[in-house]
């Protein structure tokens, strides 16, 4: 039997198609969100050794790269947030005898979705803040 044909890729095939950029940079939103949760996860083993040495890992984290990986967390998981409520409607076509609904509408359900559950977060957080005796 006869081999298939393969036919050979170029490493930057991707790098011709702008569709093809933009899903291999929202991929690419995984690295610095993997370093943040990395990053959180020490944050929780300095908590269980003691009071001083969470206290310095909160030191650590001023540290100027540190706040550069704030801050590419945060772009990285907004972007993605972004660019996947942008999908929904592509992915989830809700379309039969019985129901229809439209690509806007499934869109902005998953908008105000997500705003909802931000908001209930920030409220809880805040809620939790103030019971703790913060400002």
């Amino acid at each position: 039997m006869r081999k298939p044909y393969v036919q050979r890729q170029r490493a930057d095939w991707w790098l011709r198609n702008p569709a093809y950029r933009r899903y291999m940079l929202r991929e690419a939103t995984a690295l610095p969100l993997f370093l943040y949760s990395l990053l959180l996860m020490s944050g929780l083993y300095q908590f269980t050794r003691g009071e001083a040495a969470f206290l310095a890992w909160l030191e650590l984290l001023r540290s100027p790269w540190l706040l550069a990986l704030h801050g590419m967390a945060l772009a990285a998981a907004l972007y993605h947030a972004v660019t996947w409520i942008a999908l929904v409607p592509k992915i989830l076509v809700i379309d039969s005898d019985r129901l229809r609904v439209s690509p806007a509408t499934v869109k902005r359900a998953h908008q105000l979705g997500a705003v909802t559950c931000n908001a209930g977060l920030l409220l809880l957080a805040l809620l939790l803040l103030r019971a703790a005796g913060g400002n």
